[in-house]
């Protein structure tokens, strides 16, 4: 039986980037992602975003407002509420017990109590909105005690839930003090999905242990009284046409040649993340300073672009990490310089889709080496961008891109020899070597797209019965 109802889509972040003030300026349409992936879904049910815009009353922006297709629904939160739930709770208990970080979670019960509230809040929401055969999507770890909340209230609805991030097994999960709260909240949902297989495996362990409850292992549900959880793996994909043809336009290709000329490098590394201790710069660049050490053949003919986008944590491990960032590239530069060039340029600072190919088509590897992730689409991206075959991917064993990326040179990014071997694997790989495994690569990237990822996680909350 399928739903015939609208689409109620549920996210931390809008779909437009709104400004605090309660009026002024047009909300700004945000560039790519999960937006422009239910585009389509959105038009096809007809729908609402929810989401909290940075605006402390509730209320709605109308698609004469946002130029999207459909209304965006503001949740109410006071700025104070909203820091504690967002960066207290989030990214001080959620994110870092996701990344297998325990030491960094902060357990502290305002967290969980804002946490709580914020959710209620988004919960309420749903209520005032929502009509029987309606399909709610509730994205990710911000979130997670909506499905049960819904649930409870008995509103009339299919609820998915994806989880974006890692899920640690029980060993790691079970030290947060709201194991059981936080499982039980998931569990109100019909569908959860999650990255990997392993994340999978992670989270039904987790119900057995935590709430001993019976799990179908082969068809990966959670048994319930009356019904049963589905539990799917389905990896995040990227607007990889979209991605491609950026790749392949003039004005991209002519500022990739600009950038190559600016660096003055035969060989040009790239690395592109946000700050965050998750991402693994520091052991990065303290490879490459290893192997300018060991190979000093290369000091004058290869350059790392390190691109780092500052984070909207605020939370003190970021600030501390970014002066550990400075320091090694202020000693990287110091030691390797010549003739006033740098084997080491850093970039603090966002760029925009069509920027960001540039710097893909202009590098010759990727140097993706997150402790940690949950999937990691620059990866993707930069795959994306090379559908000639001339790039070569270096990624992190402990990304989830990795369990589909596989003819990219794997790496434990925790070891800096290893990294530095890969690099010199990298350098001395065969044209015929790259190509092979970039279009191989490419394949992948375009057949399991963001639009396919959307559409089979929707195709399952609808189908499901």
């Amino acid at each position: 039986m399928r739903s015939s109802g609208r689409l109620l889509v549920l996210s931390h972040a809008p779909p437009v980037e709104v400004s605090r003030r309660a009026s002024g300026g047009r909300p700004r349409r945000a560039a790519g992602g999960l937006a422009d992936a239910l585009n389509d879904a959105m038009r096809e049910h007809g729908g609402m975003w929810v989401a909290w815009t940075a605006r402390a009353a509730d209320g709605e922006l109308a698609p004469a407002d946002t130029g999207l297709a459909y209304p965006v629904r503001s949740v109410g939160l006071k700025e104070r509420d909203a820091t504690t739930f967002y960066a207290g709770f989030a990214n001080q208990v959620l994110w870092p017990l996701c990344h297998m970080f325990p030491n960094r979670c902060r357990f502290q019960p305002a967290f969980w109590t804002a946490y709580q509230q914020a959710n209620e809040r988004f919960a309420a929401a749903v209520r005032a909105e929502a009509a029987a055969g309606d399909l709610v999507w509730v994205n990710d770890f911000h979130l997670s005690l909506v499905p049960g909340l819904l649930r409870a209230a008995g509103v009339p609805v299919r609820v998915g839930l994806f989880w974006h991030l890692p899920f640690p097994p029980p060993s790691l999960f079970g030290v947060c003090p709201w194991r059981t709260e936080l499982l039980a909240g998931m569990l109100g949902a019909d569908l959860i999905g999650l990255q990997t297989d392993g994340d999978t495996q992670n989270f039904l362990d987790c119900v057995r242990h935590f709430l001993d409850l019976p799990s179908d292992e082969e068809r990966t549900r959670v048994r319930l009284p009356g019904r049963d959880v589905h539990v799917v793996a389905l990896p995040v994909g990227i607007e990889a046409a979209r991605l491609q043809e950026q790749a392949e336009d003039a004005a991209v290709r002519a500022h990739a040649s600009r950038l190559r000329t600016t660096l003055g490098a035969d060989v040009i590394l790239l690395g592109v993340d946000r700050l965050d201790y998750t991402k693994g710069i520091p052991d990065r660049l303290l490879a490459f300073e290893r192997f300018l050490e060991r190979h000093p053949e290369w000091r004058r003919r290869v350059s790392l672009v390190q691109i780092t986008v500052p984070s909207q944590f605020h939370v003190p491990e970021f600030r501390e990490m970014k002066r550990t960032i400075d320091e090694i590239v202020g000693r990287v530069t110091g030691r390797f310089s010549f003739d006033g060039r740098s084997p080491l340029a850093y970039v603090y600072t966002a760029f925009d889709l069509e920027q960001l190919a540039a710097y893909y088509v202009a590098a010759d590897v990727a140097l993706i080496t997150p402790l940690r992730d949950g999937m990691n689409l620059v990866a993707k991206e930069y795959v994306a961008c090379h559908s000639r075959g001339d790039g070569i991917l270096i990624l992190s064993e402990f990304a989830g891109a990795a369990r589909e990326l596989r003819e990219a040179l794997p790496v434990n990014p925790y070891d800096t020899e290893a990294i530095r071997r890969q690099i010199v694997v990298a350098l001395a790989m065969s044209p015929e070597e790259r190509r092979t495994r970039m279009q191989a690569l490419g394949a992948k990237v375009a057949a399991r797209d963001v639009r396919w990822w959307a559409s089979s996680f929707l195709g399952l909350l609808a189908g499901y019965e």
